[in-house]
C-alpha cells in the first residue's frame, strides 16, 4: 500500500504466513523458488531496491548445476553461462601451463562448471518466480525479529518488523563500497520509514554476512578476520597475456592476481594489495583508491607484460573473513543460509555455490513439516548437517589464498600442485553428512564406510533402457546400440523420494515376480499413509512421493520372464528396469551386478543418501518401510 505523507507510518498483519524470507539476493530467491515448487506460499523482501548490477560471485560448480537439473531450473544456466574450459598459471609473465578442466563426466555430466555473474543467475531465479507469480518486495528492511510463544491453542510463530523508507532506499551512500564486513551496519538518521509487524512461521534468513537476523537473536559467528587486502575490478583491458580462460598470475613482486573472462569481453581481476597496516582505516583506504592506481597495481604483477585499462565497470575491495554461525536453526523457527550462515575467501569460489546448497537442503524440509508429514522437532534440526559443509568450504579456501600468498620455492611447487588438481577440488561433489534422524544405518547390517554411507551425495551412473535378446527377433534390432541415459535423469523433483533397487542378477523369471509383488505391495502402502497436501510444481503430473526405479544387472538382457518385461513398459518412477550393463553404476552405491545380494537405495528430496540396505527380499522391504515410518507422519496420526 503507498504512501505519500512525510510520517512515520506502522501496521501489524493479523495473519500468519508461512514462510518469510529476508534477503533477495541467489540463495534468497532460490529458496523462495523451492518453497513455490513445493507449495508454499511465501513472501521474500529485500533492503535494495532492485538485483544489484555488481555480481560478488561468478562460478557455479557442478554440484549446483546438479541440484539446478534436479529442481528443473538447468536450461536457463546453460544457455546464459559460459563453460569454464581451461585454467593457465603464469609466473613473472611467463606462462608455465594450461590445462583442460577435468570433465569426469563418470562422475557428473555438469563436472565442468559454469561462469555466470551473480547478477544473472539472480535474473533466472527472479523471472522463475515471475511465472508463478512471486515477486520480490523490494526496499523492505528487517529491523528486528524474534520467536513469540503462541497463546492458549496456539502453536508458537516468528514476529518480525520490517520497514521501508518513505523517500529514497535504505541503503546508504558508500556502505557497501567495502565487501565481506559482518558488523551490523550503522542506522540512517533522520529518514521517515513506513512499517509493518509480519508474523510468519518460519523465517530464513539470506541476507548476508552483515546479517541483522543473526544479530537480533544473538547467533554467534566466531572465526577470524584477515589482514589481507584483495581488490577487485571489472572492465576491458589490454594485455600481452592472454585471458581466455581462467589465468592465475604470480608476479616478481610475489603479490598474485586471478582474471575471469566475462561476456563481451569484460574480464575480472582480483589482486592481492598487501596486508592491512596496524590502525589503518580500510574504507578510507578504499576512498583513496583510483583506476589508475589499481592499473599500476596490476602492471607491476604482470610485468614485463604490458597492462592497459580500457573502461572500467566496477572497482572495489574486500576483507576477508572466515566465520561460520555457531548454530543455523534457532528454535526451529529460524534458519540462517548463505552468507549470514558463513563467510569465507573467495578463493575456489564456493561461497554462493554453499548458499545454494543450503537452500536446496531446507526447502523441502520445511515443505514437509508445513504439510504435516514430518515432525518439525524432528526434521528441521536436520538442517544443522549444513554447518559441517560451511566448515569444509572454510577449509579448503583457507589451503587455496594461503598457496596463492605464499612465498619461495617450496611454495611455488606447492602451488603448481594446487593449480594441477584446483579443477577437482573445487567440484563441490564429494559433499556428504553425518548421520541424524534422517541419514539412518542399517540397525543389523555392518555400517558401510566412505563412498557408500548414509548422508553421502547420490553418485551418478550410466543406464540403458530394459533390452532382452529372447524378445527380440530382428537381426538388426539386436545389433543396433541402445541409448544410454544417466541415473541423475530419472531422480528429479523437489519433494521426492527415489528409491533405488539394485536387483544384481535377482530379476530370474521367479525373482522378477518377488521383486515386482513387493515393490507394487510397499509403494502402495506409502502412499495410503503419507500424501503431500500442497500443490507441487516440479515436472512430474502426479504428487506421489515415492519413486521406484529398478536396475538389473547385465545378466538379465538374456531372460524370458515376461513379469520382466512388463517392468520395463512402466513408466518411469512406477518401477521401471533399466540395465547396468557394466555393472558400475550397482558398484557405485556399494553392491554387486553379478552373483550378489542385490540392494535398496532411499534417495531423499535433495539428493543424498538417506538409508541403504544389502537385499532386495521381503526383508529389505521392511526395513526401507522401518526407514520412513520413522522419518515421516502418517495423515491419519
Amino acid at each position: 500500500m503507498p504512501f505519500t505523507t512525510a510520517h512515520n507510518l506502522s501496521s501489524t498483519s493479523t495473519t500468519t504466513l508461512p514462510v518469510l524470507i529476508s534477503g533477495a539476493g541467489p540463495v534468497g530467491l532460490y529458496e523462495a523458488l523451492l518453497l513455490t515448487q513445493l507449495g508454499i506460499p511465501v513472501r521474500i523482501i529485500d533492503r535494495e531496491m532492485a538485483i544489484s548490477p555488481n555480481s560478488r560471485a561468478l562460478g557455479l560448480h557442478a554440484r549446483s548445476l546438479e541440484i539446478f537439473q534436479f529442481t528443473g531450473t538447468i536450461d536457463d544456466f546453460l544457455e546464459r553461462g559460459r563453460a569454464i574450459t581451461n585454467v593457465s598459471y603464469y609466473k613473472n609473465a611467463r606462462l608455465v601451463g594450461s590445462l583442460p578442466m577435468i570433465r569426469g563426466e563418470e562422475h557428473s555430466m555438469f563436472s565442468r562448471g559454469l561462469i555466470l555473474e551473480q547478477a544473472k543467475t539472480s535474473e533466472i531465479f527472479l523471472g522463475k518466480l515471475k511465472e508463478f507469480g512471486v515477486f520480490v518486495e523490494y526496499g523492505w528492511e528487517l529491523l528486528d525479529t524474534k520467536v513469540v510463544e503462541g497463546g492458549p491453542g496456539e502453536e508458537e510463530y516468528v514476529e518480525t518488523t520490517i520497514r521501508r523508507a518513505l523517500v529514497g532506499g535504505n541503503v546508504a551512500e558508500g556502505e557497501d563500497r567495502v565487501m565481506g564486513d559482518v558488523d551490523m551496519r550503522a542506522e540512517q538518521k533522520d529518514k521517515e520509514y513506513e512499517t509493518q509487524v509480519v508474523r510468519s512461521k518460519y523465517l530464513v534468513a539470506c541476507d548476508g554476512g552483515r546479517s541483522t537476523v543473526r544479530h537480533k537473536i544473538n547467533v554467534a559467528f566466531p572465526g577470524r578476520t584477515l589482514t589481507q587486502k584483495s581488490l577487485l575490478w571489472d572492465g576491458h583491458c589490454d594485455c600481452d597475456m592472454s585471458f581466455a580462460g581462467f589465468t592465475l598470475v604470480k608476479g616478481s613482486n610475489g603479490k598474485n592476481l586471478m582474471v575471469f573472462p566475462m561476456d563481451d569481453g569484460v574480464v575480472r581481476i582480483g589482486v592481492d594489495n598487501g596486508d592491512m597496516a596496524p590502525g589503518e582505516d580500510f574504507e578510507q583506504t578504499l576512498r583513496e583508491l583510483t583506476i589508475e592506481h589499481f592499473e599500476s597495481i596490476v602492471a607491476e604483477v604482470v610485468h614485463p607484460a604490458k597492462f592497459k585499462i580500457k573502461s572500467t565497470i566496477w572497482l572495489t575491495a574486500f576483507k576477508i573473513n572466515e566465520r561460520r554461525a555457531e548454530q543455523y536453526v534457532y528454535k526451529n523457527r529460524i534458519f540462517l543460509a548463505g552468507d549470514a550462515a558463513h563467510v569465507h575467501s573467495p578463493a575456489g569460489g564456493q561461497g554462493l555455490n554453499t548458499g545454494l546448497h543450503d537452500a536446496h537442503n531446507l526447502a523441502w524440509k520445511l515443505g514437509y513439516v508445513l504439510n504435516g508429514l514430518a515432525k518439525p522437532e524432528f526434521l528441521l534440526p536436520t538442517y544443522e548437517e549444513r554447518g559441517a559443509m560451511a566448515d569444509r568450504a572454510i577449509q579448503l579456501s583457507s589451503k587455496l589464498l594461503n598457496r596463492r600468498l605464499a612465498m619461495g620455492w617450496v611454495a611455488d611447487i606447492k602451488a603448481y600442485f594446487l593449480f594441477l588438481i584446483g579443477p577437482m577440488l573445487v567440484a563441490m561433489l564429494d559433499v556428504e553428512y553425518e548421520k541424524n534422524n534422517i541419514n539412518r544405518p542399517h540397525k543389523s547390517q555392518p555400517e558401510p564406510k566412505g563412498d557408500y554411507k548414509v548422508g553421502v551425495r547420490a553418485k551418478e551412473g550410466t543406464l540403458l533402457p530394459f533390452y532382452s535378446s529372447s524378445f527380440v527377433t530382428d537381426t538388426k534390432d539386436k545389433k543396433d546400440p541402445q541409448p544410454t541415459l544417466r541415473l541423475h535423469s530419472l531422480i528429479t523433483g523437489v519433494a521426492r523420494f527415489h528409491i533405488l533397487v539394485f536387483a544384481s542378477d535377482h530379476l530370474t523369471t521367479s525373482g522378477a515376480k518377488e521383486i515386482s509383488t513387493l515393490l507394487d505391495h510397499h509403494v502402495s502402502q506409502w502412499q495410503s499413509k503419507w500424501t503431500y497436501g500442497s500443490t507441487l510444481r516440479d515436472g512430474y503430473t502426479d504428487k506421489d512421493l515415492f519413486k521406484v526405479h529398478v536396475i538389473t544387472g547385465p545378466s538379465s538382457t538374456t531372460s524370458s520372464s515376461s513379469v520382466l518385461l512388463e517392468m520395463s513398459k512402466r513408466d518411469v518412477g512406477k518401477g521401471k528396469v533399466f540395465v547396468d550393463q557394466a555393472g558400475r553404476t550397482h558398484q557405485n552405491y556399494g553392491f554387486a551386478a553379478t552373483k550378489g545380494l542385490g540392494g535398496i537405495s532411499v534417495i531423499r528430496p535433495d539428493s543424498h543418501v538417506g538409508f541403504r540396505v544389502h537385499g532386495v527380499n521381503e526383508q529389505a522391504w521392511k526395513d526401507v518401510d522401518e526407514y520412513f515410518s520413522t522419518v515421516l507422519v502418517a495423515h491419519y496420526e
